[in-house]
């Protein structure tokens, strides 16, 4: 009888430290992915990419209705200048929309200290205005696609790892459109549209779809 029983225990603490086992490594996945929320800004959203690629598309099928032929160069430049800034601007602000919305769906907060560390990427937009002041339009967007691919380089270190290879992505062009005169429109539409639909779409494809 004491050999039953004590077989009877053996399995019983057995079972036990085993289902402890199973109860700690899941409290530990639980603070693993409670630290990466608490780390990271994680309310990017595949499809904000894809609507600022739409829109820079859209506002370089205007310029080019727009500005004709025989439109002087300085005017170009201007009309160039506020097509590409009221696209940034729409932008910008779907981007937050959106960000704001699924922040709310994973109940994570959309404006902490995590969210300010990508200011930085006013300090590119200032600097875009100082060139719309001294009419320095053909360098604008040079310095939009520099900036914006450093922002991007910078901002991977507290979101998802991958935006850092459409920051080096946007800096490559930028450093070829420093280069390449009369071709900024160019230039500017494969970045801000090209470049953001394709990360858009695989984006979506990677994380979202995953989870959906």
């Amino acid at each position: 009888i004491l050999f039953i029983l004590n077989v009877l225990f053996y399995f019983v603490s057995q079972s036990t430290f085993y289902m402890n086992k199973d109860k700690a490594l899941e409290s530990v996945n639980e603070i693993k992915e409670l630290m990466e929320k608490s780390s990271k800004f994680i309310s990017l959203s595949g499809l904000a990419a894809t609507m600022a690629g739409i829109y820079a598309l859209v506002g370089a099928y205007i310029a080019t209705q727009v500005i004709t032929p025989g439109t002087h160069l300085i005017v170009a430049l201007e009309l160039m200048a506020i097509i590409a800034s009221l696209v940034l601007v729409a932008a910008a602000v779907t981007a937050c929309i959106l960000s704001y919305y699924k922040s709310k769906k994973t109940g994570q907060k959309f404006f902490s200290r995590l969210t300010y560390r990508a200011l930085p990427m006013l300090t590119g937009g200032v600097l875009c205005i100082s060139i719309l002041m001294h009419e320095y339009y053909d360098i604008l967007a040079s310095v939009m696609l520099l900036f914006y691919g450093l922002a991007l380089v910078n901002v991977s270190k507290f979101t998802y790892s991958s935006i850092v290879w459409l920051g080096y992505a946007f800096i490559c062009l930028g450093v070829v459109d420093c280069f390449w005169e009369g071709h900024s429109l160019l230039f500017w539409t494969i970045g801000f549209g090209g470049f953001h639909i394709l990360y858009g779409i695989l984006f979506y494809l990677h994380y979202e779809r995953k989870r959906s």
